[in-house]
């Protein structure tokens, strides 16, 4: 251990004298040349794992910012590597071609493994995230009349309507009729049956007269055109005038155009 300290402080105050060329001392045995070498990549190493327990440090306290700080260096790197691309000579159309490959298939690879530094703890937290933000997110044209979105309404009708069940009166009733979920076999059709209480259709009738009457107040948010030509005096004869027009356009559209140009009889 003495030699190996006494050879590297030998090392260092000979690199330090001598001129900077490629890294390495000119004038070296070949012992000291294996030793700077190992010397070299303990220092890379060292560097490594510093840049890796800080790359952890943050992904442990912000996982969103780090994957975000991870796709612009992504695109930094993309960039770089396209201008470098571009100021190349004699590349060609092939060889911008190539470039899209490799970056391709280099981003699909990064996709496929982007989970395998992430911790459950932080996937956790993620999934959390993600499940409250579509928990809240309105639905989409054509999605209003999906199954998933249906099912989530019932079940906030549900949830409103129902705000304190009497689990206990349910559970009895069901236990005294042997016949509580019937069939299209049952015998006993038009019995009794379940028997909600008042308050419960008291619920349900308030909760069926709210949608009427938001239904009612409903009206979709139709796009403002600036460019369109104004031809109506106020709102109301905006709609009358659109109604017209989806009715008799087609029919008066020659007289229109007639009108517009001066050239009608």
């Amino acid at each position: 251990f003495f030699l190996t300290s006494t050879i590297m402080d030998s090392i260092g105050s000979s690199s330090a004298a001598a001129p900077a060329g490629d890294g390495a001392p000119k004038i070296m045995s070949a012992k000291q040349q294996k030793l700077f070498d190992l010397r070299m990549r303990m220092n890379e190493g060292r560097k490594l794992n510093h840049m890796e327990v800080a790359a952890e440090k943050r992904r442990a306290t912000d996982p969103l910012g780090e994957a975000k700080r991870q796709r612009e260096l992504n695109e930094q790197r993309n960039e770089r590597k396209r201008k470098e691309t571009e100021d190349a000579e004699g590349g060609g159309e092939e060889g911008m071609e190539e470039e899209a490959k490799d970056e391709k298939k280099e981003k699909k690879e990064k996709d496929e493994n982007r989970h395998l530094n992430v911790t459950l703890e932080q996937a956790e937290v993620m999934d959390k995230k993600k499940s409250k933000k579509d928990k809240g997110k309105a639905a989409f044209g054509w999605d209003v009349f999906n199954q998933d979105a249906l099912h989530k309404a019932h079940k906030k009708r549900v949830k409103t309507a129902l705000s304190n069940p009497d689990l206990v009166e349910y559970e009895k009733q069901k236990q005294e009729d042997p016949e509580f979920y019937r069939d299209a076999n049952s015998l006993a059709a038009g019995g009794v049956g379940h028997k909600p209480t008042q308050e419960h259709l008291d619920a349900m009738v308030k909760d069926l007269m709210d949608a009427a009457e938001r239904r009612s107040k409903f009206s979709r948010r139709r796009p403002e055109i600036v460019e369109a030509d104004v031809d109506y005096i106020n709102d109301r004869n905006k709609h009358f005038n659109k109604k017209i027009e989806r009715a008799f356009g087609e029919y008066t559209k020659v007289i229109k155009e007639n009108l517009e140009r001066g050239t009608a009889l």
